[in-house]
């Protein structure tokens, strides 16, 4: 095809040669080959070089159409393989939506503008095994589990808030310290992220926390909350949450409690968009206080 480009641009079989940097004789059988193939001849022979038959001309038509689509694919695929295009397909859950993810994912877009990304709202067990089927490429949610087919990346670590009603007595303090919990009713969490985020800050203290009723996660936790419905225990991101009577406070103890948000993803994905977004993630772990 650019051989035969080349020659109707040139109109003369050197030339073309010449802008092509081949010698003649095996252009002028590449040219013979093409016609033999299509059984019509494009060009003919004049005392000055070539022409175009019609059947040439007409074909020239679609061959610089072809050629460009070719350039453009081949682009697009050395683009792809450098991660630098197509779809992600991310699954969110809970209060990772709040601040974090939204992060990393801008951070992404930023710097991937044309890879597509599409968020799937899903709790922890649907998104393990969308994971396993192949129906997302990467999910993030609180201590995801490690199996052999998945690896699992710790995002970062968040400082652990009591989310109190304002009228609650505690809510008048700067901070609350864990003692003060011991005969608190909390509202816990389905899946118990936060509790085993608090687990030996409460056994080092001698007590187990004493939970009034479960929320779906920690932003329903954080919506009971403002309804009166008790006390919870919530990450850092959840206080970009800004409910009407619901005020956040320090937990504070003998011994630091943190949240941890993980991605997942499978061991044996070689996407390179993939790699690229996980060198975003690292770059956020890298970027954010332990």
């Amino acid at each position: 095809m650019k051989y035969f480009i080349a020659v109707a641009e040139e109109r003369n079989i050197s030339r073309a040669a010449a802008r092509l940097h081949i010698s003649q004789p095996p252009l002028t059988r590449q040219i013979q080959a093409l016609e033999e193939q299509m059984e019509v001849a494009l060009f003919k022979r004049t005392p000055w070089g070539v022409e175009l038959t019609e059947a040439g001309a007409m074909f020239l038509e679609h061959a610089r159409q072809i050629k460009s689509h070719v350039e453009l694919a081949s682009e697009q695929a050395r683009r792809a393989g450098k991660g630098q295009i197509g779809r992600i397909d991310v699954g969110v859950f809970g209060s990772a939506m709040l601040n974090i993810v939204p992060q990393i994912l801008n951070s992404f877009s930023a710097s991937h503008p044309d890879v597509k990304l599409v968020l799937h709202s899903a709790a922890k067990g649907p998104q393990i095994e969308a994971l396993h089927r192949g129906r997302i490429m990467i999910a993030f949610d609180r201590y995801l589990p490690e199996t052999p087919e998945l690896c699992v990346e710790t995002v970062c670590a968040e400082p652990v808030y009591v989310a109190l009603n304002t009228r609650h007595p505690l809510a008048a303090q700067e901070q609350v310290d864990i003692e003060q919990l011991r005969d608190e009713l909390l509202i816990g969490e389905q899946d118990s992220s936060m509790f085993t985020a608090t687990r030996e800050l409460f056994r080092h203290h001698g007590f187990e926390p004493h939970t009034l009723q479960k929320a779906a996660d920690m932003i329903a936790a954080a919506v009971m909350v403002a309804g009166g419905f008790g006390t919870a225990l919530v990450p850092d991101s959840v206080r970009s949450l800004q409910l009407p009577n619901v005020v956040y406070r320090p937990l504070t103890g003998e011994v630091e409690a943190r949240v941890l948000l993980h991605c997942a993803y499978r061991r044996d994905e070689s996407s390179p968009l993939l790699a690229a977004l996980l060198d975003t993630v690292r770059a956020f772990r890298a970027d954010t206080p332990a």
